[in-house]
């Protein structure tokens, strides 16, 4: 997959006039530690930055193309940056913002989901139904609620969605059934692989997801214990700034837990 749109991201709010709380790095922050300090910090840096422009931050949101690979990572973060300066955001409270989304053990460990399987299990022929649906539209990378991406072509929005309105509609429904909050991705990292997202957290600069993947290619690392061996495979590879683990659960079909940084 090509990145087309250009910097065509960086214009695109540069009328709005906001400020991410200078409130947020030099007013009285919540204090403590853990989980619950680190959600409460997290909602009050959102609450100073508008709706839309968290929807298009947000992990696997639109200008996350991390999601196309992570050999994208650098212009991920030059257009979070670029777009945040383009919107009047301090780099101070950028940098706040990326600090506070940096997926941490509180964070993989929130990843464990047990209905995970017993959702596949339970929903087997709508998830066929599903991946058929994704190998007719071959040329679609990306399909949420909200966006579409083509091969080749990131831009959004534009005329060319990639299938009609009830079709979109068709893949909106399946997605609220099976409970995937960011709908299909496929991705450079894993040629072949579909993956079916379940469970995502944090911004595009660093979050973490879980979910299911089809492939026909074998997957790894893989893992009865995807957490533990996450948690493994993200300090040992540490300069990768991403790190995956794969649980089988029928033949070409898998979980997946995933975190970036």
């Amino acid at each position: 997959m090509r990145i087309l749109h250009g910097l065509v991201a960086v214009g695109v709010l540069s009328v709005q006039t906001i400020a991410i709380a200078a409130q947020s790095t030099t007013s009285t922050p919540p204090t403590g530690s853990g989980p619950s300090y680190k959600s409460n910090l997290r909602k009050q840096l959102l609450s100073s930055i508008p709706p839309g422009m968290y929807e298009k931050w947000r992990k696997y949101g639109q200008w996350d193309y991390n999601q196309i690979g992570f050999s994208n990572r650098d212009f991920t973060q030059f257009n979070f940056g670029a777009t945040g300066a383009a919107a009047k955001i301090d780099k101070a409270s950028l940098l706040a913002l990326i600090q506070a989304f940096k997926p941490d053990p509180d964070d993989l460990q929130s990843l464990a989901n047990p209905d995970l399987e017993t959702n596949y299990r339970h929903h087997t022929d709508e998830f066929e139904k599903l991946l058929t649906m994704v190998l007719q539209d071959g040329r679609l990378n990306r399909v949420a609620s909200d966006f579409t991406w083509l091969d080749g072509n990131t831009k959004w929005p534009r005329d060319d969605v990639g299938f009609n309105s009830s079709r979109w509609d068709e893949y909106r429904s399946l997605f609220k059934i099976l409970s995937l909050t960011e709908g299909i991705v496929r991705t450079q990292d894993f040629p072949g692989a579909i993956f079916f997202v379940a469970r995502s957290d944090g911004l595009c600069t660093g979050g973490s997801g879980a979910g299911y993947v089809y492939s026909t290619s074998q997957l790894a690392p893989t893992s009865s214990s995807p957490l533990k061996a996450l948690d493994f495979e993200a300090r040992t590879n540490a300069g990768k700034h991403y790190a995956y683990v794969f649980k089988p659960i029928k033949e070409n079909w898998y979980t997946f837990y995933e975190v970036d940084w």
